[in-house]
């Protein structure tokens, strides 16, 4: 295994820890809302969006279509978002918050904030900056902050 390989591998063993540590501590911040990390996702893509195709919020997450379909159908029964026609397409619709929904993703972005907070305390902010932008090139430029 050649040096890059090493430090590939590691960058991958590190990203996994990491992932698997921030998972847990947003869910757990998020379930008294009754959220998990798949829902907070969505309802953080309609806030940027506003309504927007499930199809659109597939390409924006890099979701299936079935787990789209899933994760929309429960906002909507919890009655955080709703379906929409699309004016001048009959056969398509829209899904947008609503008024608990953007009560409820304000709330759980106080709580992301809050875990991110202590998820990261240990960083500056240049660093923090450095990591997302370093992050976003690894994923294509994929970014919540859109």
């Amino acid at each position: 295994m050649t040096g890059n390989n090493a430090v590939g591998v590691e960058i991958g063993r590190l990203l996994a820890i990491a992932h698997k540590r921030a998972a847990r501590s947003f869910a757990e911040s998020l379930e008294p809302l009754e959220l998990d990390g798949r829902r907070f996702g969505v309802l953080m893509a309609l806030g940027r969006l506003g309504p927007a195709t499930q199809s659109r919020l597939i390409t924006e997450l890099g979701a299936d279509k079935s787990t789209m379909m899933r994760t929309v159908d429960e906002l909507e029964q919890a009655g955080l978002a709703e379906r929409q026609a699309v004016a001048g397409d009959r056969r398509a619709r829209a899904v947008a918050l609503t008024a608990l929904g953007r009560r409820r993703l304000a709330e759980a972005r106080e709580i992301a904030d809050h875990v991110a907070g202590e998820l990261f305390a240990g960083m500056t902010a240049d660093q923090q900056v450095a990591l997302r932008d370093l992050l976003a090139s690894l994923t294509g430029g994929r970014s919540a902050a859109g």
